[in-house]
């Protein structure tokens, strides 16, 4: 079974490399212009890694990016290639993660299925960001698989690093908000037995929290949705946004009511293994629980971001917004975590039948994609191409959105930041650098 394992890993992975080749631009779109701004202005590591990009920050995702742009002239393809590269690196890790977590045989096949998905394909044909889901995930996976250090005061520190450097990567920073919580229930139940090993938790929590007060140093409130109003005057289309969202990782993209009872079914699961493992962490502790600890930690990030993305969002629309394709490399944490539950379930319940059935499920989900997507990933490679044609013919943005219909930044002009690419050769300036 490792050799079937190993060969659709290579594949998929060859697949999703091929996709980007085929369909990534180099073209600076959208977004691409606002977190670049660190590098448009010369500034140092610390400015990279603390810029801020709507809600949250780039991180360490923001540091690779400014190598591959130093090394490639600012081609925005090789953003793409990264982030297909940070996704594999993410996918062996998760592979690593689901043995230490005792999943054996065929069922390690979901775990390509997951994280070379194609439904998050945005990340490669828009404005590609390695700091918006794909680092995150590489992050998350390492953290869990920390879990299983031995050494007490070092899985503690390596915790808190991992932490900090999720707090601060994209979305990462809700690990901030679920890692702690386990240590603090771990603290409590310590506290209350009258148990030692307290040093290593208090540690960990103090640089968690000091981590935070370094995130939120500078911060400025910015939802990135126009309109954004809390609470929403109909609460409950969030829990429907939120079951959408799971939907589409699983390539159901209708919204009708068989749908939303999936999507919904979908985040009971994970609110009971968040439930289920933490209450063992409760009982026995973090000592051993690793596979526990990991699967918390996996269910409550998905159900968070799933939160989150709601209360930001659902003021574009909860059927439009809820299926954007660049939310999926985020949603892996809570697929991989149903995997490995249904893997640990006792042998009455045939847990190996169970997770083949689920990857079979994952497969048939996202083998193909839609006509909606197909257009999609058209309209974006054609129009950045055209754009690009019109601009180095004329010169003039302007004239290049009349001639294409096409933008690449919304609704301001990009003079000065373009005169910097031309004058340096860089990005769509750089004749070596097509297309």
């Amino acid at each position: 079974m490792g050799i079937v394992v190993a060969l659709l890993f290579l594949l998929l992975a060859l697949r999703q490399h091929l996709f980007v080749d085929s369909h990534a631009v180099n073209v600076m779109f959208w977004d691409q212009w606002d977190f670049y701004q660190p590098l448009f202005d010369g500034g140092g590591l610390w400015d990279m890694f603390s810029r801020q990009h709507g809600p949250h920050r780039q991180g360490l995702g923001m540091l690779l990016t400014a190598l591959l742009a130093w090394l490639s002239d600012w081609n925005s393809r090789w953003d793409a290639f990264g982030v297909s590269f940070v996704l594999i690196a993410a996918a062996l890790a998760g592979l690593a993660l689901t043995r230490r977590c005792g999943m054996r045989g065929f069922g390690l096949v979901v775990v390509p299925l997951l994280f070379f998905n194609p439904r998050q394909y945005e990340s490669f044909v828009a404005a590609a960001n390695i700091s918006h889901g794909a680092m995150p995930l590489l992050l998350l996976m390492i953290l869990c698989l920390v879990w299983f250090v031995e050494n007490r005061l070092l899985r503690h520190l390596l915790l808190g690093l991992c932490t900090f450097l999720l707090i601060f990567t994209g979305f990462g920073l809700f690990a901030g908000l679920v890692v702690p919580a386990v240590l603090a229930m771990e603290l409590a139940r310590r506290l209350r037995k009258g148990m030692e090993g307290v040093l290593p938790l208090w540690l960990a929590l103090a640089a968690i929290a000091c981590s935070w007060l370094l995130f939120f140093h500078g911060y400025r409130f910015d939802p990135a949705v126009q309109g954004f109003t809390f609470p929403h005057p109909r609460p409950g289309e969030y829990l429907l946004f939120m079951a959408s969202m799971l939907n589409n990782f699983f390539g159901i993209t209708n919204h009708g009511a068989g749908s939303l009872v999936v999507g919904m079914a979908l985040l009971l699961f994970l609110a009971l293994i968040a439930f289920i493992h933490g209450r063992q962490l409760w009982r026995h502790g973090l000592e051993g629980q690793g596979r526990s600890a990991t699967l918390v930690v996996l269910a409550l990030f998905a159900l968070l971001f799933c939160c989150q993305t709601a209360v930001g969002r659902v003021v574009l629309g909860w059927k439009a917004a809820s299926s954007t394709s660049r939310y999926v490399p985020l949603l892996v944490p809570g697929a991989l975590a149903m995997a490995l539950h249904l893997a640990g379930l006792g042998a009455r319940w045939r847990p190996r039948q169970l997770v083949a059935v689920f990857a079979l499920v994952v497969a048939v989900g996202t083998t193909r994609l839609h006509r909606a997507d197909i257009s999609f990933i058209d309209h974006y490679r054609s129009g950045r191409l055209a754009w690009k044609a019109a601009y180095l013919a004329t010169g003039d943005m302007g004239k290049a959105g009349e001639l294409t219909g096409f933008l690449i930044y919304p609704a301001v002009m990009l003079d000065e930041r373009l005169d910097f690419l031309r004058g340096k050769r860089l990005n769509l300036f750089n004749p070596d650098g097509l297309p």
